[in-house]
Parts: structure tokens; sequence; C-alpha cells
């Protein structure tokens, strides 16, 4: 069963994800704004092993952003699609929101990196924030 598909802009990239989502989460750290080009990040965090790639011309590539994230995007037309961190999130993808078929019907419950938030930036939804990221200090 999908419980929510995407793509990348040009349609080379798609996903589909096969149970819910663990969390939706907006992001506002500076890294997050340098790899988006917006001034903040929604993703979706799903577990790796339900989120089904499916690809043409074997168009996904990676970038090692961090040392320990790495974002995959569409070699074809650049779309950021998701990022991973193996040490920080083992068994996680966090999926770039816009790149859903529906992503009004998946809501942000979290704000994190709320420190670099933007002073003009407004959720239009109620969430827990936090400073930095959960657990840190």
């Amino acid at each position: 069963m999908t419980v929510f598909k995407g793509s990348c802009l040009c349609g080379n990239v798609s996903y589909s994800v096969s149970r819910s989502p663990v969390q939706v989460v907006a992001c506002h750290c500076a890294l997050c704004r340098r790899m988006t080009g917006a001034p903040f990040s929604v993703y979706v965090v799903a577990r790796r092993a339900d989120v089904h790639v499916q690809q043409q011309n074997a168009d996904l590539r990676q970038h090692q952003v961090t040392e320990r994230t790495t974002r995959c995007f569409c070699g074809t037309c650049g779309t950021p699609l998701f990022n991973s961190n193996a040490e920080d999130y083992p068994g996680l993808s966090m999926i770039y929101l816009g790149t859903a078929e529906a992503p009004e019907r998946n809501v942000p419950t979290m704000e994190i990196f709320c420190e670099s938030k933007l002073p003009w930036v407004v959720l239009g939804t109620p969430c827990r924030s936090h400073a930095r990221s959960p657990g840190e200090a």
C-alpha cells in the first residue's frame, strides 16, 4: 500500500512511501536554507525501508553535505528529494515535502533549530518547537 508518493520536477526520479511517516518537521537551520534556497525546509521523516525509489536513466545522485549528512537529488533537474544521516537518524530518510504529490496531507508537528529561525517566518500550524534538534543541549 502506498501512503504517499512524489517526484522531482522533471519526473525522472519518483518515490513512494508504504507506511505512515514518523514525523513531519520544519527545519530552520542554515544548512537547510542553503540546500533548498528557501527560508526553511519541511521534510517528512520516513523509515528508509518504506521508501521505494524509481528512476529513469539512473538519475538519482548523492552529495555528501557534511561528514554525516547525504543529500539525494535528481541529476537532470536538480530537485532535492531526500537527506539521510545514518549516524544521528539511523534507518530514516528525510523527504522534502515539496516533492510530494499532495503536500497538504503532511502537516509539520515539530519545528527545529528555531534559534536560527528568520524573524518573519510564522508557521500556520501549532507544533512543538526546539531551539536546536530534540535532545541537543
